[in-house]
C-alpha cells in the first residue's frame, strides 16, 4: 500500500486509466485504449458494450452495473447524473500511484490523496461553454428554460471537478487555451492523439474529393456540398449523422453518399481521393486530416481551430475562410497545383505512435528518450 501521507511524483510504478462508459468506438475510446496499452496499465470503465472491439489488447475492468436507470433513461439527464454518481463512488484500487482519467464524466472521479491525478482533456464540454448559448434556442420557452437550467447545473458540477485534478494533459495547443479560458488552469503538457501512420498508404488519384466523418451541424458539410454542386467535381461523403437526410436533399448527382465505412474502406478512400475536404467548426484536433496526410493526400481545410495549424499552405493542403465561394476557390486552387505525396506524408510524422508513446512514458515513467524533432 502507498504512503498515505505523501502524494507521489513521477516516476510512477503502477498507473491506471479510467474512461467514460465505452458504448461506441470513437476517437476518445481508442485513445484511452492506446494509452492503457502504452503504459501497460488497466483500463477501468463503468460499462463496456460487448460488441465494441478496441484496436489494442488491453485489460478492461468494468466497475458498475448499468441497471434500470442507465438502460431506461437513454440520453436523458437522469442517466448522466446516475453515471456521475457511479464514477464519484468508484474507489480506485489502492495499488495505483497514478490515475489518468480520460473523459467528461470520468473527470468526476474522487481518487485517494496519496495518488497523483492526471486528466486527459480532449476539450472542455463545448455544450456547456462556447456552443452553450445557442444550444436550445429553437425549443419553445418551457423546454428551453428546463434544458438551460440543467445546462447551468451541469456547468457548476463540471467546474467543481477541476480542483480534483493535479495535472492536465491536453491533445492540442487549442485545448490548452480553452482550458485556461474556461477553467483557469494551465496544461502540464500537450500530447497529440496516437495515429498509426504505418497503416495508411498512397495510391493514384481517382478523380473524386472526399469528406470523411460524422454528418452533424458543427461539421458544416452543407457548405462542401453546395461548393461542389454545379461544378464538374465529384464528392464522396463517408459517414452518417443527424443531418444526412438534409444533405441528401440538397445534393446533386455529383455527390455520392457512402454511409458508414469500415476501417479498410476508409484507408482505401483516403489513398485514392484527390483531396480531403474538412470544414469542422473550430476543431479541437482533427484526426482525419492527419490520416489524409499519412495517405499522401492534400487537405482543403477551414482556416480556424487546430486545422489552420495542421495545414502548411501549398505543402500539405489549402486553407480557406468560411463560405461556399471560398471552398470552391480552394478546390480550384488545389487542382491547379502539383502535390508531392512524400512531402505530405512527412508532415504527418509529428502525430505518429512513436511520439505518443515517448511523451506519455516520459511523463509517467520519466523514461529517457531522444529530444523530439521540431
Amino acid at each position: 500500500m502507498l504512503d498515505q501521507d505523501i502524494q507521489p511524483s513521477p516516476p510512477f510504478s503502477d498507473p491506471c486509466v479510467v474512461h467514460d462508459p465505452i458504448t461506441f468506438r470513437g476517437g476518445g475510446e481508442q485513445y484511452a485504449a492506446e494509452l492503457a496499452a502504452v503504459l501497460d496499465a488497466p483500463l477501468y470503465t463503468y460499462q463496456k458494450s460487448d460488441d465494441i472491439r478496441l484496436n489494442t489488447d488491453v485489460t478492461v475492468d468494468e466497475f458498475g452495473d448499468p441497471g434500470f436507470l442507465d438502460q431506461q433513461a437513454l440520453k436523458t439527464p437522469i442517466r448522466r447524473v446516475h453515471r456521475v454518481i457511479e464514477y464519484e463512488n468508484f474507489e480506485v484500487p489502492e495499488q495505483h500511484d497514478a490515475v489518468i482519467t480520460t473523459g467528461e464524466i470520468s473527470k468526476s472521479l474522487l481518487h485517494h490523496p496519496y495518488q497523483r491525478r492526471y486528466h486527459l482533456l480532449h476539450t472542455p464540454a463545448r455544450w456547456l461553454f462556447d456552443r452553450g448559448p445557442a444550444q436550445y434556442k429553437e425549443n419553445n420557452w418551457p423546454i428551453r428554460w428546463a434544458k438551460q437550467l440543467y445546462q447551468s447545473v451541469t456547468r457548476i458540477h463540471d467546474q467543481s471537478t477541476i480542483p480534483r485534478v493535479d495535472d492536465f494533459v491536453v491533445n492540442s495547443e487549442i485545448i490548452a487555451r480553452r482550458l485556461e479560458t474556461y477553467h483557469r488552469r494551465e496544461a502540464t503538457t500537450v500530447i497529440y492523439p496516437p495515429i498509426d501512420l504505418e497503416s495508411y498508404y498512397h495510391k493514384e488519384d481517382r478523380g473524386f474529393l472526399l469528406y470523411l466523418g460524422r454528418l452533424e451541424p458543427h461539421k458544416r458539410v452543407e457548405e462542401l456540398v453546395d461548393a461542389v454542386s454545379g461544378t464538374d467535381y465529384k464528392l464522396r461523403i463517408a459517414g452518417t449523422g443527424s443531418v444526412e437526410e438534409d444533405l441528401r436533399r440538397r445534393a446533386d448527382d455529383d455527390v455520392e453518399f457512402l454511409g458508414f465505412v469500415s476501417e479498410d474502406r476508409k484507408r482505401d478512400l483516403l489513398a485514392r481521393c484527390d483531396a480531403l475536404l474538412f470544414n469542422s467548426e473550430h476543431e479541437d484536433f482533427g484526426i482525419v486530416p492527419v490520416e489524409a496526410f499519412a495517405s499522401g493526400k492534400p487537405v482543403i481545410g477551414v482556416n480556424e481551430g487546430f486545422t489552420k495549424y495542421q495545414i502548411e499552405e501549398d505543402v500539405n493542403g489549402i486553407l480557406f475562410d468560411r463560405g461556399v465561394k471560398n471552398v470552391r476557390d480552394a478546390i480550384n486552387k488545389m487542382y491547379g497545383q502539383m502535390w508531392d505525396a512524400e512531402k505530405i506524408q512527412a508532415t504527418a510524422e509529428r502525430y505518429g505512435m512513436e511520439r505518443f508513446e515517448r511523451e506519455w512514458c516520459r511523463l509517467i515513467y520519466q523514461e529517457d528518450s531522444e529530444p523530439d524533432a521540431p
